[in-house]
């Protein structure tokens, strides 16, 4: 649903971490179709687990450059960017320690740790220079409370994955909890993007004349 807000809004928007976030939804988007594809056409489930693990990877860089993005602080943007290497070599080695196993969901379960902790340096930032304007007038900040909801909501489900296939009845229940986090993020990205169409950047420098006439001032005589 937010792929097709996106492409609407697009062209529109001329600001660096909608872009990025439209990058996300075109991957997500291409990524399900090929899921589906892989699983229950050529029904190939070592392709199947090769390109979920890529579309991890992928997924978890794009949200945070997005965040990077909304960070003022240099330190904490070189933070989030060192994570992204360590994400990435963190799924590579579960991969390939698992290649003749079952899917493991812990790089899911990392990734639902390192996104909340990402969003709420985000959040502290926007509470501590936000002053000019409310924070839920930004559409980084809907987009923020979705992933924080859903990662927040499905880290448990992650965790706990092997207890939820055992039975048909977990899996229902797992299936159900996951269907209502990701509607709800869904319906907050959305709303993000609505916002976004008439988002306009914060200044919020004193203003100040910088084209002072210098020369009508008398300098003190010295003593």
């Amino acid at each position: 649903m937010p792929f097709i807000f996106c492409i609407y809004f697009a062209k529109q928007n001329k600001y660096r971490d909608i872009k990025v976030f439209f990058v996300y939804t075109i991957l997500l988007f291409i990524s399900i179709l090929l899921l589906l594809t892989f699983r229950y056409i050529f029904k190939s489930h070592q392709s199947y687990q090769i390109f979920q693990r890529f579309f991890i990877i992928a997924e978890y860089s794009l949200i945070s450059i997005f965040f990077t993005y909304n960070i003022r602080q240099l330190r904490l943007r070189k933070i989030i960017r060192a994570s992204i290497v360590l994400f990435s070599l963190f799924s590579v080695y579960d991969f390939i320690s698992t290649i003749n196993e079952p899917f493991t969901y812990y790089p899911l379960v990392l990734e639902c740790l390192l996104l909340p902790l990402i969003i709420v340096l985000f959040f502290y930032e926007k509470m501590k220079y936000s002053t000019k304007y409310p924070v839920y007038s930004s559409p980084a900040f809907w987009i923020a409370v979705a992933f924080l909801i859903f990662s927040t909501g499905n880290f448990s489900l992650f965790l706990f994955s092997k207890l939820f296939v055992q039975d048909l009845d977990s899996k229902l229940l797992y299936n159900n909890v996951y269907g209502f986090f990701t509607i709800l993020k869904n319906t907050l990205l959305c709303t993000g993007i609505f916002i976004a169409k008439n988002y306009k950047v914060e200044d919020e420098r004193p203003e100040i004349n910088i084209n002072l006439e210098l020369d009508t001032f008398i300098p003190f005589n010295k003593k």
